[in-house]
């Protein structure tokens, strides 16, 4: 019984798993890994989304270190399980380029830093066109207390909890939104990369429209574009990008000015 038993996990075993390995996923095996990564953000972004008193915007949302923590866990175990699933389908993982140098690095930050740039000409058009409702303006305190500069509060934020889950998220998109999406057959990948922007949108939404429709919608094609023109591709300047993002925020111009 034992034998039998074992001998049918085998063949559904190596039915699952291919003799050879996988250089293209199919269509049905991105939506799985998009389930996996992002059908529970997805669903909270929504309920989220949803509850606004305002569909434009919403208010930053900042998150403890014990948050930063638990979405750490809880986002490197659903990477796991993705990469479980990879593994069950024999893919082959040396087709992603990833290779960390100073270059990769620098050239990160300086997307970074573009990328900002595009996102501020972009707000300030967006909140001219449709001003956020029921704007407060705070009135200062005490004129003794001297604000902090922008980018002083903003580094002052960053602790190790931050650091480490920026550095762990910007990983966990763009690896899946340029990684995963682009490992389609060529016929394939224009009708997925449309899918991966609408994913990149939705688990967006409880930022607020405006915002998720920057993310997904400009931000997406920019790094699609960036990546799909480099002579030499490498994905870790999009992992640095998104990093910075996340530990700073993506606006040079409310940074500095």
């Amino acid at each position: 019984m034992k034998k039998c038993l074992k001998g049918r996990w085998n063949i559904t075993l190596d039915m699952i798993r291919r003799n050879e390995k996988l250089r293209y996923l199919k269509w049905w095996d991105v939506v799985v890994l998009s389930i996996i990564l992002f059908g529970k953000a997805t669903l909270d972004s929504l309920m989220l989304y949803f509850s606004l008193d305002s569909t434009n915007v919403a208010e930053m949302v900042e998150f403890t270190t014990d948050q930063n923590w638990a979405a750490l866990i809880g986002q490197g175990t659903l990477l796991l399980l993705a990469f479980l699933y990879l593994w069950l389908r024999r893919f082959d993982f040396s087709s992603w380029p990833m290779k960390i140098t100073p270059k990769a690095i620098g050239l990160g930050v300086v997307i970074f830093a573009g990328v900002s740039l595009i996102f501020d000409v972009y707000f300030m058009v967006a909140y001219a066109m449709f001003p956020p409702a029921g704007e407060v303006i705070l009135e200062t305190v005490s004129q003794d207390i001297a604000p902090m500069h922008p980018f002083v509060a903003a580094i002052s934020n960053i602790d190790l909890s931050l650091f480490i889950y920026s550095l762990m998220n910007g990983f966990y998109e763009e690896i899946f939104f340029l990684g995963i999406c682009l490992s389609v057959e060529p016929k394939h990948r224009k009708l997925i990369v449309v899918y991966s922007l609408l994913v990149r949108y939705v688990f967006h939404t409880y930022q607020g429209n405006v915002s998720a429709l920057a993310i997904g919608f400009l931000l997406g094609p920019i790094f699609y574009f960036l990546y799909t023109r480099m002579k030499k591709k490498n994905l870790v300047p999009f992992f640095i990008a998104h990093s910075f993002g996340d530990l700073i925020g993506v606006g040079l111009l409310n940074l500095f000015f």
